[in-house]
């Protein structure tokens, strides 16, 4: 039976992100599995449902939601939004009680019907924004100095 690979990349976002079941990893990645991550690098299935945890207590009430899924062959592309309320430490800052919304985009690559690999781009300063910890860019702030470069 042929494995819907987009199907399986949404259950894996509801069952471990959302719910908690960490046992839907092993059901749907193979053991071999890799993630790359801009916050936590490049990390094997037991690293990655770690993460999972880390996030989860965190953001205990995290929601994902859905934007689009698109599937080629082996690979599944999904974009995706999680909201959910700061009420545990993550990465050394404090729970903040602040509401969350980040968005991101995972490559999902599959073989044999597993999930072997997947790539995440993610706001992950825009997070970091929300929580206060990282400064949020000022109106006109942008390019600095270019008020003082001649034009072309």
């Amino acid at each position: 039976m042929a494995v819907d690979i987009k199907q399986s990349h949404r259950r894996l976002f509801e069952e471990a992100w959302a719910k908690g079941n960490f046992d839907v990893f092993d059901e749907i990645c193979d053991p071999k599995y890799l993630s790359h991550d801009p916050v936590t690098g490049d990390t094997d299935l037991e690293k990655t449902r770690e993460s999972c945890r880390q996030y989860r207590a965190a953001f205990p009430d995290v929601t994902p939601t859905f934007l689009g899924a698109y599937a080629d062959h082996d690979t599944v592309v999904t974009r995706w939004r999680m909201t959910g309320t700061h009420r545990g430490a993550l990465m050394g800052i404090e729970p903040t009680g602040k509401r969350c919304t980040v968005e991101g985009i995972t490559v999902g690559k599959f073989k044999g019907g597993k999930l072997v690999e997947e790539w995440t781009q993610w706001d992950a300063l825009g997070l970091l924004r929300q929580l206060g910890v990282a400064p949020a860019m000022q109106p006109g702030a942008g390019a600095r100095g270019a008020e003082k470069r001649p034009h072309a």
